[in-house]
């Protein structure tokens, strides 16, 4: 997977810390190494809160891609109709409002593994299908 680098430098903090073991697969790092001069300002990671334990540090985030989904505009085709309102009912609830639900149904939000797989288990609990995405897309957590 190829970084974005002008995407991820206005949208990631970055590292400073010279003495990092992780600094050749950390996305901070990466991004810092290569981020623009033409940049006035930058979020940096505070580099007295980080601390190493076991090896590790608590802010690192790794260079390797995590699959999102992304919209689920076909997911309501494939339900009956009674099916259908409870899907919408539920959906709205869990993610709080109608405009939340339409931008990721849409796709203009993006769903992490971790809030797909919480949607899921909201839908199977109500004895209701899967999502069934539109696409998924890789991109860095």
């Amino acid at each position: 997977m190829t970084l974005d680098i002008e995407k991820l430098q206005k949208r990631i903090a970055q590292c400073i810390n010279g003495n990092c073991p992780s600094a050749e697969k950390c996305v901070r790092q990466i991004v810092r190494k290569q981020c623009s001069r033409s940049l006035e300002q930058i979020r940096i990671v505070n580099p007295d809160a980080i601390t190493m334990t076991g090896g590790k540090c608590q802010f690192y985030k790794g260079s390797e891609g995590v699959a999102f989904g992304k919209g689920f505009n076909g997911y309501f085709d494939t339900l009956t109709v009674p099916q259908e309102r409870t899907a919408r009912a539920v959906l709205h609830a869990y993610f709080h409002n109608r405009t939340q639900f339409s931008r990721y149904r849409s796709g203009t939000l993006l769903l992490s593994p971790k809030r797909l797989e919480e949607v899921n288990a909201l839908l199977a609990h109500h004895m209701l299908p899967p999502l069934v995405l539109d696409d998924m897309v890789v991109d860095i957590e």
